[in-house]
């Protein structure tokens, strides 16, 4: 039976992790893959950076230190580390290859799959990563509509029509796009207002739904009325909230039919694969399109995820990373509010956010140092957004829950929320 609490060191040693650091600066261009696992989006100096492995729902670091992961590989790993289906879709389907010269029955049977528990999905096509997925789905939208501008709601990805104000992306791209947010019911009525006053020109929203309010059927039902009236495709960003909201994501729980659904991260749980999906009046224009990608048909991440998906499908995953969630948000919210601390955790149950202030800025300085102080008790947390897997169990979510309350108490000691507003 795997261990389930991370055996904890009062002093937390990370020598190895500062050492690599130091060779990555010269080495790896903008220090790591992703920029949401650089050390500065954590507890700089107080934070692992390497991890070296993972069992179920514990990783170890390159110090030899063990904590409980919540950050779950960015939200990829599903299953946990290491999970049994995982392996042995790998290790069976080794031995055929990793790519071949021509299309593999692998890449039918998963659609297949993947067609059967997405709502609206009658034909998929399978990319790397999401950033990938919405961008062929935009310009699948805007081939379909004869439109060219789109909405943009929540983080879809680093391509260039999504970040448009970073540098390097010529400046005549924010032409196209309409950054719109929604992290307010304030917010939800001026995209509404905008896709009726464009109409004539948007050929896509692209929503990602906002993780520190959980929006309603009805807002969800406005946006696919709206989008319906003034012939704009609704695409659903679903590499997040795919295969953990329900086990048809999204739109399943909200009750709402998206036009295309964009997937990832959760699809192969780990494995790198992405899709998009759609009824085939829509998808089927895709092939009059220049969307090409070799590593699309890659056999061991379409292996992985049609097990994954089969196994979302048999067992209570769903259910369980619901509860799991439930049972810390309550846990910790009520030892918050015993202590008159402004830390609340918001959002979906499977997707917790624990936020401190509204002011992201604000937030962010007091949040790092709560990271800080749960890595010293063996839990590793994101800043904002955090998930549940399908291992992680009741005894390692209590540990966390009293991890946080003597977090709390010694920031509290600390004097760290003297200044600090209670978010609203």
């Amino acid at each position: 039976m795997a261990k389930e609490l991370p055996i904890i060191n009062t002093t937390l040693n990370l020598e190895k992790s500062f050492a690599l650091s130091a060779k990555s600066q010269q080495l790896v261009a903008g220090f790591t893959q992703s920029m949401m696992k650089k050390p500065e989006q954590f507890a700089p100096g107080h934070f692992p950076v390497y991890i070296e492995q993972g069992e179920g729902a514990l990783v170890t670091d390159i110090d030899g230190n063990q904590y409980i992961d919540f950050i779950c590989g960015l939200a990829a790993n599903t299953l946990g580390h290491n999970h049994p289906v995982v392996v042995k879709a790998i290790t069976e389907n080794l031995t055929k290859g990793l790519i071949h010269s021509l299309p593999t029955p692998v890449e039918v049977r998963t659609a297949e799959t993947l067609s059967q528990m997405i709502p609206g999905a009658e034909m998929v096509r399978f990319f790397k990563t999401g950033a990938d997925a919405n961008s062929a789905a935009v310009r699948l939208a805007r081939f379909i509509t004869g439109k060219e501008q789109i909405v943009t709601v929540g983080y879809n990805g680093w391509h260039d029509q999504y970040q448009f104000d970073t540098p390097g992306v010529p400046k005549s791209i924010q032409q196209l796009t309409h950054r719109m947010p929604l992290f307010t019911p304030a917010d939800e009525h001026p995209i509404l207002d905008l896709i009726a006053s464009h109409n004539t020109v948007l050929a896509a929203v692209v929503l990602s739904v906002p993780y520190n309010r959980t929006l309603t059927a009805e807002f969800m039902e406005k946006i696919r009325t709206a989008c319906t009236a003034n012939n704009v495709l609704l695409v659903m960003d679903e590499v997040v909230t795919g295969f953990r909201l329900a086990l048809g994501g999204a739109q399943e729980f909200f009750g709402v039919a998206a036009d295309l659904v964009s997937l990832s991260k959760g699809i192969a749980a780990g494995m790198p694969l992405s899709a998009v999906a759609g009824p085939t009046k829509y998808m089927a224009e895709m092939e009059k399109l220049q969307v090409s990608t070799t590593f699309g048909g890659e056999m061991l991440s379409l292996e992985v995820c049609d097990a994954v998906l089969k196994e979302y499908q048999r067992s209570d995953y769903i259910e369980k990373i619901a509860a799991l969630g439930l049972r810390l948000k309550n846990g910790v919210n009520q030892i918050s509010a015993n202590l008159g601390t402004p830390l609340q955790v918001v959002g979906y149950d499977p997707i917790p956010m624990f936020l401190f202030a509204n002011n992201l800025q604000e937030h962010a300085k007091i949040a790092e140092k709560f990271l800080a102080q749960m890595a010293k008790r063996g839990v590793l947390l994101r800043r904002e957004v955090n998930f549940i897997c399908a291992v992680h169990t009741e005894a390692q979510i209590d540990f966390t829950i009293n991890a946080v309350k003597e977090s709390l108490l010694a920031m509290q000691t600390d004097g760290v929320f003297t200044s600090l507003a209670t978010p609203a």
